[in-house]
């Protein structure tokens, strides 16, 4: 029902190039450059900016791209509504997650998929700030992250409140107390996020109200699964949130210890969409799934 331009084109401005979006696509670049040069005569200016190490949009190509995009969302809505119709419970999803969401979000879509068969599920991984943007842009469905920013364009379809503690081997000295400070983690080497990840704003706080200064990781990381890793290998002591290491604590690998003093700040993992925005109904039914309260079991 799309024109191949208005998918040649969209494919063209996500990758940047023609020749990546034609093997995308499995059609000729000829095909794809073609049906491009042929808009841009039709409208008499150019989409894109041909520069040496691939194609970036014109302004003119800004705006057509998002009405190619809106088309392309109404269309789906549309075709998801007709299977609604028809008894069908079949479509696509697209979800943004936070690392260190992704096994409870897996349990929510194995139950989801349980009841939906016919729905697939399209995942990216990525950092907190670029899962909102991601949501607001359209790009994807649903966005899974820690402490979103508090935005009258971003609906909180859901929120699990958790609180930062040590994660720690089984045999570490600490993992038998039932709370620990800050302070008595700093007489250990840490393992903690770097500054790229959300929840190291929330660490340094915490420690400069607790301990003083800021925190002197003797390894930091950008991933969840590295950060876990380390703390297996026995690196030092991991500051991280009890759904981070599930199934760790499920196999007694890891232990979770929460943190007791002043100001110990809660971290906020958020199942998020765009106010205002209709989604499809496999959208609509994840995000019920979701606040249902499948994500805890």
């Amino acid at each position: 029902m799309l024109s191949r331009f208005a998918i040649y084109f969209d494919e063209v401005a996500r990758r940047g190039s023609i020749r990546r979006a034609s093997e995308f696509l499995n059609v000729a670049s000829s095909a794809v450059d073609r049906q491009i040069l042929k808009m841009e005569a039709e409208l008499d200016v150019p989409l894109f900016e041909r520069r040496p190490h691939g194609l970036r949009l014109t302004a003119a190509g800004e705006v057509l791209v998002g009405l190619v995009r809106r088309w392309r969302r109404e269309l789906a809505i549309a075709q998801a509504q007709i299977d609604e119709l028809r008894g069908m419970r079949r479509g696509e999803v697209t979800l943004a997650l936070a690392e260190g969401s992704a096994e409870l979000v897996s349990r929510v879509l194995l139950s989801f998929r349980n009841r939906y068969p016919g729905i697939i599920f399209h995942l990216r991984i990525a950092p907190s700030q670029a899962i909102v943007d991601l949501v607001l842009s359209s790009e994807v469905d649903v966005g899974v992250t820690y402490n979103p920013p508090d935005r009258q364009d971003l609906r909180v379809e859901r929120a699990i409140v958790s609180q930062i503690g040590a994660v720690l081997a089984p045999d570490h000295p600490l993992a038998g107390e039932s709370e620990v400070t800050l302070a008595q983690c700093a007489d250990y080497p840490l393992v903690g996020p770097d500054e790229g990840h959300s929840l190291r704003a929330v660490i340094d706080k915490a420690w400069s109200t607790n301990v003083d200064g800021m925190p002197r990781f003797s390894a930091s990381a950008n991933s969840v699964e590295l950060i876990k890793a380390l703390v297996i290998g026995r690196i030092g002591i991991g500051l991280l949130t009890p759904l981070d290491i599930v199934s760790e604590v499920e196999r007694r690998v890891l232990k979770f210890v929460p943190l007791t003093g002043s100001g110990i700040p809660l971290s906020v993992l958020s199942i998020i969409s765009a106010s205002g925005r209709q989604l499809s109904p496999p959208a609509a039914l994840m995000l019920r799934h979701f606040a249902d309260g499948s994500i805890d079991n």
